[in-house]
C-alpha cells in the first residue's frame, strides 16, 4: 500500500509568520532578547520545547512557562497561516492515484487539526497525528503514532514515505526505517535534507518523487 506522511508547519502550511510573530511577542513580553530574523526562522518545525530552548535561548527551567505564554498568543492568530501554493493540487492528485495520506507533525495535535479543518485540508488525510499535550516527544515518536493509527485503520504503512522541511523529519523517518523526502519550500536549509531519500523543490515534484520511491 502506498502511504505518505506529511509534516505540517513548513510543508503543508506556511505557518512561519504566525509562529514567528507569536515567538517574538512572547520574548518581548517576558523580557528575553529576540534572535535575528535568520536565527528565529529555525523556531518553525522542531518540537516546541526544543525550539524554545535551542532556538530562542530560553533557559530549560523556564521553558514550560514560556510555552504556555506563547501558546496563548499563537492560538489567536494560527488559522491565518496560508496553505502553500500547489499543496492542495498535489494532495488531490495523490488521493486520486490511490495513496493513503497522514499528517505526522511536532505541532500539538489539536492545534494542527484545527488549522487543517479551517483550511479544508483535513479531508485528504486518514490520520492526523501530532504532539500530545506535554509536547515532550521527538519526531520519531509522532511518526510512530501515525503508523499505529494507520494500522488500526487497516492501512499497511510499513513502506510509508515521510515528507518534511526539517532534519527532524528526515531523522525521525530513518529511526522508523522509512524513506523520506525533504522539501525546500519550508524553513530548513537544503543542507538539512542531505540524508533524505530525495529532495523536492515544489509540490508537483514531490508527487513525482513519491511515485518513484513507492514500492
Amino acid at each position: 500500500m502506498r502511504v505518505a506522511l506529511f509534516d505540517f508547519d513548513g510543508t503543508l502550511v506556511n505557518s512561519g509568520p504566525t509562529v514567528i510573530g507569536a515567538a517574538r511577542a512572547t520574548l518581548e513580553q517576558r523580557g528575553y532578547p529576540v534572535p535575528d530574523a535568520e536565527a528565529i526562522r529555525g523556531f518553525v518545525g522542531p518540537p516546541l520545547l526544543n525550539g524554545i530552548t535551542e532556538v530562542l535561548g530560553v533557559p530549560a527551567a523556564e521553558a514550560a512557562a514560556f510555552r504556555d505564554a506563547y501558546r496563548e498568543i499563537y492560538t489567536q492568530t494560527m488559522t491565518q497561516a496560508e496553505v502553500y501554493p500547489g499543496i492542495e493540487e498535489a494532495l488531490l492528485e495523490l488521493v486520486d492515484a490511490g495513496w493513503t495520506l497522514a499528517v505526522a507533525t511536532s505541532k500539538r495535535e489539536d492545534l494542527a487539526r484545527r488549522i487543517a479543518e479551517a483550511k479544508g485540508l483535513d479531508r485528504y488525510f486518514t490520520v492526523i497525528a501530532g504532539a500530545d499535550m506535554a509536547e515532550q516527544h521527538d519526531k520519531a515518536w509522532v511518526i510512530g503514532q501515525a503508523l499505529e493509527r494507520l494500522a488500526a485503520a487497516g492501512v499497511d504503512a510499513a513502506d510509508a514515505v515521510m515528507i518534511g522541511d526539517r532534519h527532524h523529519d528526515v531523522d525521525g523517518a530513518a529511526l522508523r526505517g522509512l524513506k523520506s523526502i525533504f522539501v525546500t519550500w519550508g524553513y530548513g536549509p537544503e543542507a538539512e535534507g542531505a540524508p533524505a531519500s530525495a529532495i523536492a523543490h515544489d509540490p508537483a515534484e514531490c508527487v513525482t518523487l513519491l511515485d518513484r520511491l513507492a514500492v
